[in-house]
């Protein structure tokens, strides 16, 4: 119904449902929607069709195929008819198989035509078509007749090969069957026959299928005969392996060879499935040694499979094999036979002439390792793939698999003949063949290089042998006597690769750049050839560092290089180091296929997830190999360096590394790298692989994959933070002073990312008063007879919120709060006084936290846990305490977080920039960049002991040249006694002492007790009785402190220093005191304020001028007077925080002055003559008064 209101405006349509009203049909759309139901009826239409066709199409192929199957298995079951009938097969079956009549040349060709090795009766056909060429081995063979009738006849016999090799590979799965057994030794004679005059036949197929025979176990499960041959199945195995290969009528027995190497040799379990039956010197014997290495030196190896390290063993077993002694009868009735072959090709080298064959088979071996190189750790995270099953070892016919993570032993004892006398020696000698020999030889020269190469790859791929193998490399000497390391020093000397290496880093990175060009190393590659010996080096002196100590080092004899070589070295090495620090990118662009590149857009993006195997064109060595490599030895150098110079002062600063004016990229650098460190937070770390004479088992897998985590993060790191990465790991490249700076830029961009960088600002965001008018915030109050307790229990929950502004309220004995003025030094006076309670080596009624070196130097006492333990122990168990060991966990779990809190005392202090009058002992200072390592021995050895204990090390020194006799004398055993001091509080109060001394001793290794020292194992003894006291005892304290240092300063800023500079941080400069700087940067107060005329008080120049002419010794007692440290700040006085200050303390001369060490304040009375100032300023100084606030 319409309504006729005269509106011409639409009413408005109000639809509550949510649904879309329905649009009304129009005409168009009508028309529309009918054109489009006519297209979609005739697309599914032509679809119908076009699957109609297909189906019918189908239809048609598969009658066609069937029909062609049916008519084919017809012609072969006809084929298969007459074949039966022409040979007579059912009657034959029946005769013995030496009176079966000889088969028709025809009957092969009808046998070839319809045979099928699936087939049962096809299997039987072949069988006795073979049984007729080879009726026994008395007669002469049908098959000698074929293959000297030549013509199609040969055709016939060459195929009818192929389907018996083929026809092997099947049987090899099911030869626990007798009848299986008796056609494989047919098969086997009858293809060493044919092999023998057609060597040809001897491709991957027919290796391959008697590998498989024999990985099958043929050898274990067959028989002697089968009563009509007289040859066993050893003896038919070894003429089908050995005649085709020294077979004179091969054109081409290298290629045989290599087929041989790649599709036989490289068989698992050889060792157990075929030189018990065959061994090994038979194969030494029969086989042309020196064909077989030049073969595998030419082959173009593909990808190793598991089979990589097998092959590798067993060309070590053949290679260095010696005939000790002549055969015995059972291995004679295997060689004769093949010896007296008319086709046998015998040898005209004398294999007794070890020389004649060592050249072929070092350069093998070289090869095929420079060749797996890059899959070395891929065969060490997949040992249990390469093991095989045991003799004794079956389960219902099927062998019971080892799944175990280490080599098998028959290749480790194969890779251990590499470590041998003779091998070494040979290295040694070829390292000190003269230049001009072997520029004449060639043969001499690819050796030399070959055997180098074969060293670096056996060191970097088989980490089992790394330490056995670097100790006979750096024991060895030539011939003439020259130490192997000193030899090949000068070797790589004398290359041009070294020599461009230091002038500049240009030459080095094109090196490391350098891609490998056809997979293998030419002797024509010389810059290749040098790396290879370069890596060797400093691979081997890299460990020589670690077991030479300095008595060694610094004689500059023997194993040691002399301090010109050292100066080269270390040259060389710093250009090394900036490559792989600052060109990442540059190098990792290179791919391992020859001539491709990562697009620069996407090199960064590589590095994150994997890294280049083959830098400088080595196979298997990786950039952050190359750059740990590298920073082991320098830091390594740099070490013995500081501790007794060799080198010119400043001989270590790089001027590569700018830094000077780059604060802000450093800083951005450090910014990025601590948020890829919390991406990648609670990742395990592992430690140094070389760090002990004994290495614990570890699951090899896991660790490996972890290392190499490890290594693709570090390098990721280093293409995206090179100048912090140098700073953490090579610090000595940078001056000092410009270290020191940038440590205090990290701190400043900590407390920005914290949002402290003002403090002033951060207090009033976070007031000390809550709502109820109560201290809150990081306030504490102190009392000034119990300071540590009182910090401790104020403080100690904060964690790392302890970097943030702390509020300090002394109070006296009373409980009055002390009245003073915090001009920023009442947390200095705070620190300081926290420090000189804990850190005394006997405090009164206090915790003995730490001991003393002979040097009065601080380390955490290694025996208070083990004394607290015994304590608590000889306490309560006369007591019958119920819950002793819950008692003695909770006690040492408060003193370990006493211990945390102590660190994180020093953390504040160093973040705070307040330097505090504490020594510690190098030993330990060492370790404090080391925390989150995992490692905190850090590479300690007995030369760290003498700051330590010197008559220890002494001691230790002068065991190395003891005889035998007086090492007997000693009666030393590989233990340790300890001595604990333990108080008994039930003893008589007469007695002063209630304590008594009880001995503990300690196996430095199992069964320590009952091994003897001897001239054998006494660098041993030495090593784990210096690990067990510099790392070992009081571990627990020391990693509890460390983690406490870690929670303020992170452990990758304390990296930028060594040991002594750490102490220089902590506890200020040891340089003579600057008095000039002092007073540039020194503010005074009341009437000592300098007016408009810019001229300083007559008692301030006075002053000044009694200062300059004291003794060092005065000075130093006047600076920790005022400041409570004897020493000067890190960047001079102008970085003190509070300054240093002077005020006016009145006219009475006979007043001392006095100080408020809070805030370095001199509090000077106006004395009227110098001799007057300086007799009160000493008397003051050296009074050792306390803390002043007034």
């Amino acid at each position: 119904m319409h309504n006729f209101t005269g509106s011409t405006r639409r009413q408005r349509q109000v639809n509550l449902s949510g649904k879309k009203p329905k649009a009304k049909p129009t005409p168009s759309s009508n028309s529309s929607q009918i054109s489009q139901t006519a297209v979609t009826a005739a697309r599914e239409s032509r679809a119908l069709r076009e699957s109609e066709r297909r189906r019918n199409d189908a239809a048609v192929r598969i009658q066609s195929a069937f029909r062609g199957h049916l008519s084919r298995n017809t012609s072969r079951s006809n084929s298969r008819v007459a074949w039966d009938v022409t040979v007579n097969f059912r009657e034959g079956l029946a005769l013995p198989r030496g009176e079966r009549p000889p088969l028709s040349t025809e009957a092969i060709a009808l046998l070839l035509l319809f045979y099928d090795s699936t087939d049962a009766g096809d299997l039987e056909r072949l069988f006795f078509t073979v049984s007729a060429l080879y009726p026994d081995d008395t007669t002469n063979p049908t098959i000698d007749t074929v293959l000297q009738s030549g013509g199609r006849s040969l055709f016939l016999l060459k195929r009818l090969s192929g389907k018996v090799l083929t026809t092997l590979s099947r049987l090899s799965t099911n030869l626990a069957d007798t009848k299986t057994q008796a056609h494989t030794l047919l098969y086997l004679i009858f293809l060493s026959r044919v092999a023998a005059n057609l060597p040809e036949i001897a491709d991957a197929s027919y290796f391959t299928a008697l590998r498989d025979i024999v990985q099958n176990d043929f050898l274990g499960y067959a028989t002697n005969s089968d009563g009509t041959l007289d040859i066993t199945p050893p003896r038919a195995l070894l003429e089908a392996i050995i005649l085709p290969l020294q077979s004179t009528n091969s054109k081409n027995i290298s290629l045989i060879y290599s087929e041989f190497v790649h599709n036989f040799l490289a068989a698992p379990s050889l060792d157990t499935k075929l030189f018990p039956a065959i061994p090994l010197g038979v194969f030494w014997r029969l086989l042309d040694i020196r064909e077989l290495m030049l073969a595998t030196s030419k082959i173009k190896f593909d990808r190793p499979g598991d089979g990589g390290p097998w092959l590798l063993s067993y060309l070590i077993s053949l290679g260095l094999y010696t005939d000790s002694a002549a055969s015995d009868s059972r291995n004679l009735a295997l060689e004769q036979p093949i010896l007296s072959h008319p086709l046998y090709r015998h040898m005209n080298i004398d294999k007794s002439d070890s020389a004649a064959i060592f050249g072929a088979f070092i350069a093998a071996v070289s090869h095929m390792l420079s060749v797996y190189g890059a899959d070395a750790m891929r065969w060490m995270t997949n040992t249990s793939k390469l093991l095989s099953p045991r003799p004794g070892e079956r389960t219902n016919g099927k062998a019971k698999a080892d799944t175990s993570d280490a080599f098998p032993i028959f290749i480790q004892e194969q890779l251990d003949q590499l470590l041998g006398t003779k091998f070494v020696q040979h290295l040694a000698d070829l390292a000190r063949v003269d230049q001009r020999t072997i520029a004449a030889s060639q043969e001499l020269r690819s050796t030399r290089n070959a055997t180098q190469s074969l060293s670096l790859h056996l060191l970097i791929s088989f980490k089992f042998l790394r330490q056995k193998f670097h100790n006979r490399l750096f024991l060895a000497r030539s011939s003439d006597g020259i130490s192997f390391l000193p030899a090949l020093f000068a070797q790589i000397q004398r290359t041009q690769t070294f020599q461009r290496g230091l002038t500049g880093t240009k030459d080095i990175l094109n090196g490391l750049k350098a891609g490998r060009h056809g997979g293998e190393i030419h002797s024509s590659n010389e810059e290749l050839v040098d790396w290879t010996t370069i890596f060797l080096f400093l691979d081997v002196y890299s460990f020589a560092n670690v077991v030479m100590d300095d008595e060694k080092f610094f004689s500059f004899q023997g194993k040691a290089l002399n301090p010109k070589q050292l100066e080269s070295l270390v040259a060389f090495l710093k250009n090394l180091a900036f490559v792989t620090f600052f060109e990442v990118p540059e190098i990792e662009s290179q791919t391992a296929q020859e001539g491709s590149r990562f697009l620069a857009t996407n090199t960064t993006d590589h590095i994150k997830t994997e890294t280049r195997l083959n830098v400088a064109g080595v196979n298997g060595i990786t950039l952050p190999w190359i750059r740990s490599l590298t920073v082991r030895i320098l830091r390594s150098l740099h070490r013995r360096d500081s501790r007794h110079s060799f080198l010119p002062a400043d001989f270590w600063l790089m001027k590569e590394v700018e830094v000077e004016g780059s604060t802000s990229l450093i800083a951005e650098e450090e910014a990025r790298q601590h948020s890829l460190e919390e991406m990648s937070e609670g990742e395990d770390s592992d430690s140094d692989e070389e760090s002990g004479f004994q290495a614990a088992p570890v699951d090899q897998r896991s660790l490996a994959s972890k290392k190499q985590e490890k290594a693709i993060r570090h390098n990721y790191l280093a293409a995206l933070t090179p100048r912090l990465e140098i700073l953490q790991n090579l610090p000595f490249f940078i001056p000092f002073r410009t270290r020191v700076t940038i440590f205090r830029d990290f701190v400043r961009l900590d407390r920005a990312r914290r949002g402290i960088e003002d403090a002033e600002i951060w207090r009033l965001s976070h007031p000390f008063l809550d709502q109820h008018g109560r201290r809150a915030k990081h306030h504490g109050v102190i009392r000034r007879d119990h300071v540590f307790d009182d910090a401790y229990s104020e403080f100690f929950a904060l964690g790392e919120g302890f970097k943030e502004p702390i509020q300090i309220t002394f109070v006296d004995s009373f409980g009055a709060e002390e009245a003073g003025i915090d001009g920023g030094g009442i947390l200095k006076e705070f620190l300081s006084s926290v420090v000189k309670e804990s850190y005394r080596e006997d405090p009164v009624d206090g915790i003995p936290f730490f001991a003393e070196t002979e040097n009065h130097l601080l380390y955490p006492n290694p025996t208070l846990l083990d004394e607290m333990v015994l304590s608590l122990q000889r306490q309560h168990s006369r007591l019958d305490y119920p819950n002793l060991q819950v008692l003695i966990q909770h006690e040492v779990g408060d003193m370990l977080k006493r211990f945390e809190f102590l660190g994180r005392i020093i953390g504040k202090c160093m973040y705070e920039g307040i330097l505090v009058d504490v020594g510690f002992a190098d030993f330990f200072l060492l370790k404090w960049s080391k925390v989150l390592l995992g490692s905190e021995d850090v590479g300690l050895g007995v030369d760290d002991l003498k700051s330590f204990d010197y008559s220890l090390w002494k001691g230790l020194q002068a065991l190395k040249h003891y005889d035998d006799q007086t090492l007997k004398e000693l009666d030393l055993t590989f233990t340790v006694e300890n001595v604990f001091k333990i108080d008994d509080p039930l003893a008589h109060p007469f007695f002063q002492d209630h304590s008594h001394q009880e001995v503990n001793v300690v196996n430095l290794k199992p069964n320590g007790s009952n091994i003897s020292v001897t001239s054998s194992n006494r660098l041993e003894y030495i090593h784990l009785l210096s690990r067990y006291k510099l790392v070992t005892q009081g571990k627990a304290q020391t990693h509890a402190f460390l983690k406490g240092l870690s929670s303020i300063i992170a452990p990758r800023w304390l990296s930028m220093f060594n040991q002594s500079e750490l102490q220089t941080l902590v506890g200020g400069n040891e340089s003579p005191l600057d008095i000039e700087d002092l007073r540039r940067n020194t503010i005074y107060g009341g009437v000592y304020v300098i007016g408009d005329d810019n001229k300083e008080h007559p008692t301030i120049e006075m002053f000044w001028r009694v200062m300059s002419k004291l003794s060092e010794k005065d000075k130093r007692a006047v600076l920790k007077f005022v400041t409570s440290v004897s020493r000067a700040p890190l960047l001079g006085f102008g970085s003190l925080n509070p300054r240093f200050s002077i005020r006016d303390a009145g006219g009475d001369s006979t007043r001392l002055p006095s100080t408020s060490t809070c805030v370095n304040l001199l509090k000077l009375p106006r004395y009227q003559s110098e001799s007057v100032m300086k007799e009160k300023l000493l008397y003051a100084a050296n009074a050792g008064a306390g803390f002043d606030l007034s």
